[in-house]
């Protein structure tokens, strides 16, 4: 387990936006959305080492792949059997958004809360990020909740762009 410092604290920003703000976006042409299996954990892992620039060793996949593991069995928080959706171009999982029921902080409302959105480098600023976001903002609204919340380091400044540009909002 990793122990996180005061200022990596400070250098998170917490954000939400009403689900309906995000629904109507539009699909990259020739890219399949569907919903991810625990059969895809292991073209998740490699996606994911990738996403954050990590090498794709041995030790990594099964590392990530039991991170993966716990988290469809709702390790980290309440899951659906829809909560975990994949972007694909042409059988290749190029993006993915996981997302628990309720937030695992206290200082976020009840709700529908992110806890990954990744997409291959090769696949960014084509319109990934934002179908999915899309399409899990769709989920939630079918589930009964009106509003998506998630963290980010703030550091990440391609991320923060891209939620700030769909209408997400700190919480204060």
């Amino acid at each position: 387990m990793t122990c996180t410092t005061y200022a990596e604290v400070m250098e998170q920003r917490t954000l939400h936006a009403q689900v309906d703000a995000l629904t109507d976006v539009d699909r990259p042409a020739g890219v399949e959305i569907a919903t991810l299996t625990r059969y895809d954990i292991p073209t998740l892992a490699v996606l994911t080492l990738d996403a954050y620039g990590f090498d794709t060793t041995c030790e990594a996949l099964l590392q990530t792949s039991e991170e993966l593991r716990m988290t469809f069995e709702g390790a980290f928080g309440a899951t659906t059997h829809d909560s975990f959706v994949g972007a694909w171009d042409g059988g290749s999982l190029v993006g993915a958004i996981l997302v628990i029921r309720e937030s695992p902080w206290d200082d976020v409302p009840d709700g529908p809360f992110v806890i990954d959105l990744v997409v291959d480098p090769e696949y960014r600023r084509r319109g990934i990020a934002t179908a999915l976001v899309g399409e899990i903002a769709r989920r939630c609204k079918k589930w009964g909740y009106d509003s998506l919340a998630l963290r980010i380091d703030a550091r990440h400044t391609g991320a923060a762009e891209l939620y700030d540009n769909l209408g997400f909002a700190d919480m204060n």
